[in-house]
This record gives C-alpha cells, structure tokens and sequence, in this order.
C-alpha cells in the first residue's frame, strides 16, 4: 500500500493509450495476450474467468518501473523539451481463493493502478513571447472484488465489480496573461473522486490443447472534482483570481471488449492471439473544465472551458507465447501494436498517446512449490506526428514524440 501510494506522485506510464499493457506478470511478458491465458488472481482485471482455473488459494503482485526519456514536444516557437516527469513506479496485488464449500466457485480481490497519464513541460517558449510551464498529471486506482464459476470442466464464467478512485491536476501556463487575446493562465490542483465500473468474462476449453476466452469491462468515469483553482487575470487589471470549486468533466476509462485463443502447441510451447476494441471516442471526447467561487471581487464567478481530446474507438492486437524451458523455468514474450487512439489533428503536448508498437519479454521461475518470481522488460518503439497546433498557444507546426521502456518484477504464492 505505501508504494501504491508513493506512485500517486507520478502518475505517468505508457501502454494502450491511458491504460496499462497488462495486468499481472504473463500478461506483461505476452504484450497484454491474456484473454484465455489468464489464470492468476490478477486475472480479474482482464478476463475475470481465469481465477476459476488454479484448485488453491493464490497471492500475486507485480511491480512496474518506469523510464519515459523519450517523450518531447517540439513545435516551431522553438521548443524541443522532454517531459519532466520520466519515472514511475506503479504496483498491483491480487488474491484468490476456491470456497471450501464450494470448490467450484473461487472468489477474489484486486488494487490495481488502473491508468493515467503525466506530461510536465517546464518553462515552454509561448506564443505571447515568454516562457511557462505546461502540466497535465492524473491517475486512477481500482479495488475490485470477484467471483468465478466453473460451469463444468471446460467452461468458466467471472464477474468483478470496482471501486474507482481518481486523482488529476493540470497547469497551462500558470504565469502566463494576455489582455489582447483574452488567455488567462491557469493553475488547478486537487481534483479527486469515486466512480465505479465492472467487469465480466469467460473461458472455455475447446480441447485439452486449445482455449477461447472474452472479456467485456465498462467505461469507468473519471470523477475530477473538490479541487481548487487559480486564473491569471494580471493583464486585464484583475490579478490572479482564486476559485474554490474545480471540476473536470467527460473523461473516462473505456469501454473495452476483447477476444482471444490459447494454443498448446507441444507440451513446452503456446502461442496465443488477442484482439482488443476501446471506445476512446467517449473516454477521451468532448471535455469540460468548470470553476466557480471565485474570491476576488468584479471577476467571472464561474468559468467554463470546452475542449476536445480527440479520442477516437480503435482495436489493439497482439500475439504471445510461452516456452517451457525446464520444469522450473518459463520464457514468455509478445508483440502488440494499438491504432491511433487521438484523431490527427487533436494532438497536443498533453495528449501524447501515440504509442503503436510494444515488445514484451519476461522469465518465470519456480523457486519452491509455493512461490514463483517473474521479471519483465517492455519497451515501447519510438514514434513521431507532426501535426499543426490549434489547441495551445505554442507554434502551430508542432511535433509529439513517444517511446518508453519499463521492468517489472512479480512474485506469487499459491498455498
């Protein structure tokens, strides 16, 4: 819990737009193939079925570093900075455990880091001939408690439902005012709330070498609210104008729906293949910012501000495998690659979601008859967009650039 927490401070990471590549230690070697592999407690964030398969109770965790050296802005004003905010350390945890009563149902518990993004651009050349800084941080944290069924030998059925919790502040050029355009500064800090979602998927067992499984997980909202702000008003004669109330609305978490295979093609080789569908189109679609209370005197009690993420539905793909290498040791690895999730012409330094391909590697190693270990690379191939600016006052020829790596270290226990 005191990592968790300790990630709440870099809320930045890379994967399948906002979302992690993968919830536990397989799905992270396999690129995020998990639909009808999944087996372990992480398993309810995925296809919550999976923790149907193990006959014992389970305990599992994964912890995630993160380096994001290679996400810039550039644009014609000038800029070519990376992100300053270019580590993060992220932690998951998972039991589950078949009823005494009941073996064949198991029940489960999951708190995840579900999502989020960090860009922090520190003194960025403005279009008004100064320099300021520009920030977009926000991160989600699921519990989500589950139950599975095993239908019959070769069919299983899950459901999870969460509890969501969300975090976000933004700064866009705080110190920034400019009487002629009407551009205030604007500083917001604080947001937070409670949302929920649920989560329900299957598997089943065409033959003993070949498995099918389907998940489907619900929008989650992202509840933005209880914050505070303060608006540079300094060049219109009013000063900076702190407002008590600060809210975000119409970003979520998206809808997904996702289909995969297993295949045992010898007793030490599996292949598997993924196919993912997100509805970005409303997770990261019309936005608004409202702001009220303010505390000066002659200004604008409440402020509303429109936008446009620009998040349009989009599949993401992938392929993995697992080699058996000796009765204690297994290599796993996988590829995926995600459609453009921000429409050209939407993009911005604080929408960088333009990572495509993923390359995933990890070792699994059985230390005794209780516990395994798992280590995890990932790496995210650099990519570019040049695209014209209509969002910021930056330079209107700008460029986003994408690419990160992560190692994650898992461990479980099965009783």
């Amino acid at each position: 819990m005191a990592l968790l927490a300790a990630s709440l401070a870099t809320q930045s990471w890379a994967g399948i737009g906002v979302l992690p590549l993968g919830f536990g230690a397989d799905s992270n070697a396999m690129a995020g193939t998990d639909m009808a592999f999944s087996s372990d407690p992480l398993s309810i964030n995925n296809n919550t079925a999976g923790i149907a398969k193990p006959k014992s109770a389970q305990f599992s965790t994964v912890i995630e570093g993160f380096a994001m050296n290679g996400i810039r802005h550039a644009d014609s004003l000038g800029n070519d900075e990376r992100s300053r905010n270019d580590r993060a350390l992220l932690v998951s945890g998972a039991w589950s455990k078949p009823l005494a009563n009941h073996p064949g149902i198991t029940i489960g518990l999951g708190l995840f880091a579900q999502g989020g993004v960090g860009y922090e651009y520190k003194n960025l050349n403005t279009a008004f001939g100064n320099s300021d800084d520009l920030t977009a941080l926000f991160g989600v944290f699921r519990l989500a408690p589950a139950v599975a069924w095993n239908i019959s030998d070769k069919f299983r059925l899950g459901f999870s439902g969460s509890i969501n919790y969300s975090e976000a502040e933004q700064e866009i050029f705080p110190n920034t005012s400019d009487a002629s355009s009407g551009f205030p500064g604007l500083d917001i800090k604080n947001m937070s709330g409670v949302s929920y979602a649920w989560r329900t998927g299957l598997q089943y067992d065409i033959n003993d070498r070949l498995t099918v499984g389907m998940a489907y997980g619900s929008d989650t909202e992202l509840v933005l609210k209880d914050g505070n702000a303060v608006v540079n008003f300094e060049a219109m004669g009013l000063g900076r104008v702190k407002y008590t109330s600060a809210k975000i609305d119409g970003l979520s978490l998206p809808s997904e729906l996702g289909i995969g295979l297993a295949w045992k093609i010898t007793p030490k080789l599996s292949l598997g293949a993924d196919l993912n569908w997100y509805r970005w189109s409303k997770a990261l679609g019309k936005v608004t910012t409202q702001l009220s209370g303010a505390q000066t005197n002659g200004t604008p009690d409440k402020i509303i501000i429109n936008s446009d993420f620009g998040g349009q539905d989009q599949f993401s793909s992938s392929v993995g495998s697992k080699y058996q290498i000796n009765d204690r040791t297994q290599f796993l690895a996988g590829v995926n690659h995600v459609g453009n999730v921000i429409k050209h012409g939407n993009e911005s330094p604080l929408n960088n979601l333009i990572a495509k391909w993923h390359l995933s590697a990890g070792l699994n190693h059985e230390l005794d008859q209780h516990w395994k270990t798992s280590l995890i690379a990932n790496y995210v191939t650099k990519l570019n967009r040049q695209y014209t600016n209509t969002q910021l006052p930056l330079g209107r020829v700008a460029q986003e650039t994408f690419s990160t790596y992560s190692v994650a270290i898992g461990m479980s226990y099965k009783w």
